[in-house]
């Protein structure tokens, strides 16, 4: 019986993003430490020039910027963000694509790829390679295209106030940080459908109310609180649904987890070949996925998961915006950040310009080669391939493929368009200071 723990495990959301809490603090501090080494390596690479006022020249020769015997000085390194801070970063910028979500109405699906967009870019890249501040906007727009909530280019950086290059720019770099996986599994849907499981039992046809407030309670829990939090990368998304349910009534989420793990086998034939022992080989795999004995191993999962979710309650979304708060947690690290930044990596425009040169380039240099004093290729073995002798000329080079011969194998199947395109209205009179402006 193919279950719905083991698909989830053949998920890529599984695969790729799901760590224990040691394992995804380990990664953390791999990122932070490897970051910190490719910076200082470049801003050492780049020495300042030596000062001759006298202030300078009094200064004990312990200095970072002594000059030495080639007349350059030793940049002093400047005081790098710890793994901690950097998680805090992640937590603010996560805090803003929620809010940019909520004012433009997008659906929940969306707010919620985007912001594991961003969360899980900044895995395996360090907020001190690649700018939050650029990357956010980039893994909103980009999460529109996955989630089937298409929105024009034009439209979204008119609201921000960006160009269309500095979307653009970073997301092939999102891509790569995602590993090309961007399937994002939420709990939206398990919680309709043990809403849907609760009604159906005969009892609680009289308490409706009381499951509609629990499926608002335990949906603005989801909207916030998983997202802010590790959820996502420890847990299922039925864990995640039963951890909010609980949070907004625990015992429609205790009653939910009693009427799903409660078989039990019951005694039959066991005749090897026979139908008893048919039977019982169903009864025990039953047993395996819904039985009560994996009861209390189910409700200690969600139990973490509940822990984990209290900490960023719906309530905190007040906390993020606090000016005071802001003022003395956020604003600090983000001018930290500005004196560690990656030299090289940090302009994201820039950086891809700089990348599409050395690519044409690269392309160049091969074609010169295979013109020029490179590799000729043999008619006997290659030519005759594409049909006939290879011209001089890329323009004037011909194909002809022989009429019984098809060396493509056939005519490729279409498939339909993954992605759907219901285009999102234009917001009038946004203001996003805090977006467009710098940092």
């Amino acid at each position: 019986m193919a279950t719905e723990d083991a698909r989830y495990r053949d998920s890529s959301q599984y695969r790729l993003w799901s760590f224990s809490p040691t394992q995804l603090s380990a990664l953390r501090e791999k990122t932070n430490a490897a970051a910190r080494a490719r910076i200082s390596e470049r801003l050492l690479s780049h020495p300042l020039p030596v000062s001759t006022s006298k202030q300078d020249l009094s200064a004990p020769t312990s200095n970072a910027n002594t000059p030495d015997p080639d007349g350059n000085s030793t940049p002093a390194l400047p005081e790098f963000l710890t793994p901690a801070e950097e998680l805090t970063l992640v937590g603010y910028y996560t805090s803003e694509i929620l809010r940019a979500s909520e004012a433009l109405h997008y659906a929940d699906e969306i707010k919620a790829t985007a912001a594991m967009f961003l969360k899980r870019f900044y895995i395996t890249n360090s907020i001190m390679t690649y700018p939050p501040a650029e990357m956010f906007f980039v893994a909103l727009f980009f999460a529109c295209k996955v989630d089937t909530g298409h929105v024009n280019l034009a439209e979204y950086t008119k609201i921000f106030n960006k160009s269309a290059e500095e979307i653009l720019a970073g997301e092939f770099l999102l891509c790569q940080g995602l590993r090309f996986a961007f399937d994002v599994k939420h709990p939206y849907r398990a919680l309709r459908g043990a809403m849907m499981e609760l009604a159906s039992l005969p009892d609680m046809q009289k308490d409706l109310k009381r499951l509609d407030e629990a499926e608002a309670k335990a949906r603005k829990v989801l909207q916030f609180s998983p997202l802010m939090t590790d959820a996502y990368f420890h847990y299922t998304p039925s864990q995640i649904m039963l951890a909010a349910l609980s949070l907004a009534d625990r015992g429609l989420a205790e009653r939910l987890i009693q009427e799903t793990f409660h078989f039990v086998a019951a005694e039959g034939n066991d005749t090897p070949g026979g139908e008893g022992g048919d039977n019982n080989k169903g009864n025990e795999e039953k047993a395996r996925v819904i039985g009560s004995q994996i009861r209390d191993k189910v409700l200690g999962a969600i139990e973490g998961c509940r822990d984990m979710l209290s900490r960023e309650l719906p309530e905190r979304k007040d906390y993020w915006l606090n000016k005071q708060v802001i003022k003395t947690q956020i604003t600090p690290l983000r001018k930290k950040l500005l004196k560690c930044k990656d030299p090289e990596r940090w302009n994201l425009v820039e950086l891809q310009r700089v990348r599409r040169e050395q690519a044409a380039k690269k392309m160049d240099s091969d074609d010169e080669d295979d013109l020029g004093g490179g590799k000729k290729v043999k008619k006997e073995e290659d030519g005759d391939i594409f049909g006939g002798d290879l011209g001089h000329s890329a323009k004037k080079r011909k194909m002809t493929v022989k009429k019984e011969e098809d060396l493509f194998g056939g005519p490729m199947v279409k498939k339909e368009e993954p992605f759907g395109g219901t285009k999102v209205k234009k917001e009038e009179d946004l203001s996003f200071g805090r977006f467009g402006g710098a940092l």
